[in-house]
């Protein structure tokens, strides 16, 4: 089953909303560095937080180039197993990002 055609700035944008929606997680909102949105959730707009967070993905996307930064220790491994799933991604290998995706979720859930 082939998907749709969508321009990667809307399917990134769309993406961003699911995780504002489903995940509660809004990466591009005004935080204090620490994940704790400081603006009024009332007070954002979310397709203009969606759209640039889309354009900022592009940007990375095009230099090849993606900022993550440091995890605590006990998060390395997840983080380890989760990059190189990224990076199977990107060569098309989806069963083996899976079970990196799934070896990585089983690490989060046994360091709770």
């Amino acid at each position: 089953m082939t998907t749709p055609y969508v321009h990667p700035l809307q399917q990134t944008a769309s993406t961003y909303t699911r995780m504002a929606t489903e995940a509660k997680y809004r990466p591009a909102a005004p935080s204090d560095g620490m994940g704790t949105i400081t603006t009024p959730l009332a007070e954002l707009d979310l397709a203009t937080e969606a759209r640039t967070y889309a354009e900022s993905w592009r940007r990375e996307e095009k230099s090849l180039e993606y900022m993550i930064g440091c995890p605590s220790y006990e998060d390395r491994p997840a983080l380890i197993l989760i990059i190189e799933a990224a990076r199977l991604l990107c060569g098309v290998e989806r069963q083996g990002a899976a079970h990196l995706l799934r070896m990585a979720l089983a690490n989060l859930e046994a360091t709770r």
